[in-house]
């Protein structure tokens, strides 16, 4: 992908990421693409060895990636984490785009709001009555900021995200289209044949440098607060029940779930279709397989699979076990056969003495 009048020569674009390169340092590059879709004046990458044959047919003059390709008659960009240099290299070519500050026509602010001059509320964006938006962030149309909400400085709040009543959110938080933070928590009663709602009067607070995906939900304390430490990154539709309490630099991809006042601790790592009951405590630096079911604490560092969850290396081999069952169950079968014939035999034998 091309980037708009952006160009650096490879020995630039080392100094400027903090890299080393190896090969012609004039070469000028003008975009970032993939290893199969580059062409000539491209910076391309391999952060996955699975692609390293891909690397001999690519147009692109340079390669980002941890060490020197050998045979390969490329220059090469070098970092010891070429997924963290790539991000650096693509926001260099693809610079954000900040929003001119101001409260645009068609947005609605109440007269008891404050909103810092170099914030932007964008046309169609709502800051309710005694809500607080900090310096440079910006709430684009249909953000809901609601009543004596907080917001602070450098977020974004993409089209219709909602931070609820009394909730808050650190610096440099993101907020992806149709998130949703401080929704009620799921209480509900029993009583006599249905159910009686409990009040969810408590509040979220999302620390600094966190990001939630799309149509993610952080449901409100029942009382107290729900909260996510700094640093962690949820993907897209994932539900965060109330009272929880996640760590910090903790990651969740998709299509997980965290039942109410369970806590997650800091360094943690979800895969996809991760579920967690609920009062649960999970510890620093585990690391929860895709599709786990976690039904009670994990408080070791490790890596879980299964569900119910267990260590990796025995969910493993379980697997293995599972799978080799038909096979299994056929030869129980045959040898069940085999002896209803010998018995068989042996009875009539008996019957001729």
């Amino acid at each position: 992908m091309v980037s708009k009048g952006i160009s650096y020569s490879l020995e630039n674009l080392a100094r400027e990421i903090g890299a080393t390169f190896e090969g012609e340092g004039s070469i000028r590059l003008t975009g970032v693409a993939p290893l199969d879709s580059a062409r000539e004046g491209d910076l391309t990458f391999l952060t996955n060895p699975r692609y390293v044959k891909a690397v001999e047919s690519t147009l692109a003059p340079v390669i980002l990636c941890d060490k020197a390709i050998p045979k390969v008659h490329k220059s090469f960009l070098l970092a010891s984490n070429p997924y963290a240099a790539l991000a650096k290299v693509i926001s260099l070519f693809f610079p954000p785009k900040a929003p001119a500050p101001g409260i645009r026509k068609g947005a609605w602010v109440d007269s008891t709001a404050s909103v810092h001059p170099r914030a932007c509320v964008a046309n169609g964006a709502t800051v309710a009555a005694g809500a607080r938006v900090g310096a440079r962030s910006v709430l684009y149309s249909g953000a809901y900021v609601g009543e004596d909400a907080v917001v602070g400085e450098d977020c974004l709040l993409y089209p219709n995200t909602t931070l609820r009543e009394n909730c808050v959110l650190g610096d440099r938080v993101i907020l992806q289209p149709g998130a949703v933070v401080g929704s009620d928590g799921f209480g509900f009663a029993p009583e006599g044949e249905g159910y009686r709602k409990i009040p969810q009067v408590g509040n979220v607070v999302i620390e600094d440098d966190v990001e939630l995906g799309a149509n993610t939900c952080v449901d409100r304390a029942v009382l107290g607060t729900t909260r996510i430490g700094k640093g962690t990154k949820l993907d897209n539709l994932i539900q965060v029940g109330h009272n929880v309490v996640i760590g910090r630099h903790t990651v969740m991809a998709a299509l997980s779930g965290i039942s109410g006042s369970t806590q997650v601790g800091n360094h943690v790592v979800m895969g996809g279709q991760v579920g967690l009951a609920g009062h649960l405590h999970i510890g620093d630096h585990v690391t929860l397989a895709t599709r786990t079911g976690v039904m009670e604490d994990i408080l070791e560092k490790g890596v879980y699979w299964g569900s119910p969850s267990c260590e990796m290396s025995v969910e493993m081999k379980n697997v293995a076990a599972y799978r080799q069952l038909p096979e299994l169950l056929k030869r129980i079968r045959n040898l069940e056969k085999a002896l209803e014939k010998l018995h068989g035999l042996r009875g009539k034998e008996s019957h001729g003495k």
